[in-house]
């Protein structure tokens, strides 16, 4: 899913033309760029597994608790994920592909292990982003 196009969706495609030629019957589609946050979030929640380095890509998998990678490029990412419990998977400049792949197949096994896990530091993180809405309303009451 591009986020910031078209760097991503080049990106994204070049990732794909890599992982077809392993095979192995997986589905991988590049979703239409856009800017529908709904749509993003419906998208996201058809995945059986994350790997993203956008904010907002991360964030849209935590509200969905789709299992997720992160790649690191700026300390947000590494303060989002922190606050699940998670590293990164390496960084732009640094990534391991035998360690990525690990990572990966444990995830796509043990998704639900993986929401169980986290579920109460995106509940955590969900309460806290309706805290500052809520706050506007008290201020113009």
């Amino acid at each position: 899913m591009p986020f910031h196009t078209p760097s991503d969706a080049e990106a994204s495609k070049e990732v794909m033309e890599r992982l077809g030629s392993l095979g192995g019957g997986s589905s991988v589609e590049l979703a239409a760029p856009g800017d529908d946050p709904q749509r993003m979030l419906l998208e996201v929640g058809r995945c059986d597994l994350l790997f993203g380095m956008r904010l907002h890509a991360l964030i849209y998998a935590a509200n969905q608790e789709v299992p997720m990678l992160g790649l690191s490029y700026d300390p947000k990412i590494d303060q989002f994920l922190h606050r699940l419990g998670l590293e990164p998977v390496g960084t732009t400049e640094r990534l391991d592909p035998e360690a990525f792949a690990d990572q990966a197949v444990a995830l796509l096994e043990g998704g639900e292990t993986w929401r169980e896990r986290h579920r109460g530091a995106i509940r955590t993180l969900k309460a806290e982003a309706v805290r500052p809405a809520q706050q506007i309303v008290r201020l113009l009451r």
